[in-house]
């Protein structure tokens, strides 16, 4: 009763952030992450995060690839790779509660700066700096956290980057940082653990990504982005919250 009743739990968070992934560009990774990670460990987690975030950025790449902005694509993706290669270092050091700890945080932190006002600020919508700067930090969380979405949001809004040619551009810009981080675990720390999760449960998780992206894709046209995005900051905010209390209380 207990494993249906995770499995239950998992497979309803893929399927919700598959739903907000394809209305909003985030979803995957700030919904099903903290509840991955708690259910499965902080490793294990965020591992599955990574390899089922890779088939719905693929999924969802090739339907909206018109409108991807693709000079922008590849500064952001080289600057992801960076940003990955120390936090791989991080996860393999801190994994066990500390890395609760700092998934947990780091998400309730991403949250946070995507949310932040930006009206007082602003870059310049082609300089390069900014994009490395805000793709390495990028690279950083998705490895640790499996999330890379929030910090190319906030570079979005500072930029003035129109949202759909923005989301556009995300999908492909988060195959490259979630392949990189699953590739860079599996060679650099050394095979793969998923927590002993079962593969019917994979293919079950897999199956709710395109079945979540199927509902998305029709419910985007009658629900507004910003009800979307609240759904999903107040879903994940949760589930950050949940992992944060494991991590400290695991010690």
């Amino acid at each position: 009763m207990i494993v249906i009743t995770i499995a239950l739990v998992l497979l309803a968070s893929v399927f919700v952030g598959a739903i907000l992934q394809r209305i909003t560009g985030l979803g995957v990774g700030l919904v099903a992450g903290p509840v991955l990670t708690a259910l499965l460990g902080p490793l294990a987690g965020v591992t599955m995060v990574n390899g089922l975030s890779v088939i719905n950025a693929v999924n969802n790449a090739w339907s909206v690839r018109r409108r991807t902005d693709w000079k922008r694509f590849r500064i952001l993706a080289g600057a992801l790779v960076i940003g990955s290669l120390p936090a791989v270092w991080v996860v393999h050091t801190l994994n066990g509660p500390w890395l609760l700890i700092a998934v947990g945080l780091l998400v309730l932190l991403a949250l946070g700066i995507s949310l932040f006002p930006t009206e007082k600020f602003r870059i310049d919508e082609h300089a390069r700096v900014p994009m490395i700067l805000f793709g390495i930090a990028g690279g950083f969380m998705s490895t640790i956290a499996g999330i890379a979405g929030p910090a190319l949001t906030v570079y979005a809004r500072l930029a003035r980057w129109d949202y759909r040619d923005f989301v556009a551009t995300l999908h492909p810009i988060l195959v490259v940082a979630n392949s990189v981080s699953f590739l860079l675990k599996v060679f650099l720390i050394g095979g793969l653990d998923f927590g002993g999760t079962p593969a019917w449960l994979w293919v079950a998780a897999v199956a709710m990504i395109f079945v979540g992206a199927w509902f998305g894709e029709r419910i985007n046209a009658r629900i507004s982005t910003p009800m979307a995005r609240r759904i999903a900051t107040l879903l994940a905010a949760a589930g950050a919250a949940v992992v944060l209390v494991r991590g400290v209380t695991g010690f």
